[in-house]
C-alpha cells in the first residue's frame, strides 16, 4: 500500500526574471490546415524576435498532420512561446489563428510581441502565473512575487483569498502595469 504524507508549502520570493537564456516554442500547430500554416507562424515569430534584438537561441517546434490522418474535429492554428531565464524561471505567450481574417504571419508575430511585452517588465512571472500563484502564496503563509502585469483577475483572486483565508496582501503597482505582490501575514 502506498502512503502519501502531505507536504508544507514554502513561501517563494521571486521578483526579477533574470537574464534571458532561450526562447522556445512548445509548438506552432495547424490542424486540418495545410502544413505551411504552422511553418509560417513559427518563422514569423522567430523573425519578429530576431528583429527586436533577441540574441539567445530560439527553437520553435512545428506540429502538422498528414491530410486524412488528422484526429482533430475542426480546423485551427496557434503558437505557444516561452522564455527561460538565468534563474530557471519561465514566462509564456501564445496566439490563435482566426478563420478567414488573420494570416499565419500575424499569429506568429502576435505571440512574439506578447512575449516581448511580458519580458520588458523584468518581473519574474507573467500575468497568468501572477493570477494563479495567489492562493498558494496565502497557503504558504508568505511570499513576494514580481508580475509583468497586474490583472483584474489577480486583484479579484487576492480579494477572495483575503476573505476566505484571512490573509492580507500588499500590491505595489497598478492594474495593467507591472507590480509586486506580497503576503503581509497569515
Amino acid at each position: 500500500m502506498l502512503t502519501v504524507e502531505p507536504g508544507k508549502l514554502r513561501p517563494v520570493e521571486v521578483v526579477e526574471f533574470g537574464d534571458l537564456r532561450e526562447v522556445r516554442g512548445g509548438v506552432s500547430h495547424a490542424v486540418r490546415l495545410p502544413a505551411h500554416v504552422a511553418y509560417r507562424q513559427a518563422n514569423s515569430a522567430r523573425e519578429y524576435l530576431v528583429k527586436a534584438g533577441v540574441k539567445v537561441p530560439i527553437d520553435i517546434a512545428v506540429e502538422t498532420y498528414e491530410q486524412g490522418r488528422d484526429p482533430h474535429l475542426g480546423p485551427g492554428s496557434g503558437i505557444v512561446l516561452w522564455a527561460v531565464s538565468s534563474k530557471g524561471l519561465v514566462k509564456g505567450a501564445d496566439a490563435l489563428g482566426e478563420r478567414g481574417g488573420k494570416p499565419a504571419e500575424a499569429v506568429g508575430e502576435e505571440a512574439a510581441r506578447n512575449l516581448l511585452e511580458n519580458l520588458e517588465s523584468g518581473m519574474a512571472l507573467d500575468e497568468h502565473m501572477g493570477d494563479m500563484v495567489i492562493p498558494y502564496m496565502a497557503l504558504a503563509g508568505g511570499g513576494v512575487v514580481g508580475v509583468s502585469k497586474i490583472t483584474l483577475h489577480a486583484l479579484t483572486n487576492i480579494y477572495i483569498v483575503e476573505k476566505v483565508l484571512g490573509v492580507r496582501f500588499e500590491v505595489n503597482g497598478r492594474e495593467g502595469g507591472p507590480g509586486i505582490i506580497k503576503v503581509l501575514h497569515s
